[in-house]
């Protein structure tokens, strides 16, 4: 697990890699934190509803006093793009600072491309920044 925040974190919990549905998603913790698993995502494109939802998912435990880790398969990117999302929405960290953040805490950061050109639709980023 890798800590962004004290309350908020990424992981990833291996196979299968992507969800039919939320109903398959994991539940539970690892450790102290509340696991969001976000494998119905894909590498690729998702409509926006997807992210604001996965990100909404992430804020109401936030909201509530709990902590977060974000679980994808590997926690290399969908993990990585939902944190990216709660830093800017939740934390009101600048697009480029909070990606900054997530890679200089977690080494294994690699967020796709189309999950960053959704996240700056989605929250109203004027320019793409590369990672």
């Amino acid at each position: 697990m890798h800590k962004i925040l004290d309350n908020l974190a990424t992981h990833g919990i291996g196979e299968p890699g992507y969800l039919t549905g939320y109903s398959e998603c994991k539940e539970g913790f690892i450790g102290d934190f509340r696991i969001v698993d976000v494998r119905t995502l894909v590498d690729g494109e998702n409509s926006l509803f997807e992210y604001e939802l996965n990100i909404i998912r992430v804020v109401s435990y936030l909201e509530i006093g709990e902590k977060v880790v974000i679980c994808c398969r590997a926690g290399v990117s969908r993990s990585n793009a939902i944190a990216l999302g709660v830093l800017v929405h939740y934390f009101k960290i600048e697009f480029g600072q909070a990606l900054e953040l997530i890679t200089s805490k977690i080494p294994i950061c690699d967020i796709l491309p189309p999950h960053i050109s959704a996240l700056c639709k989605l929250l109203n980023v004027q320019s793409k920044i590369e990672v």
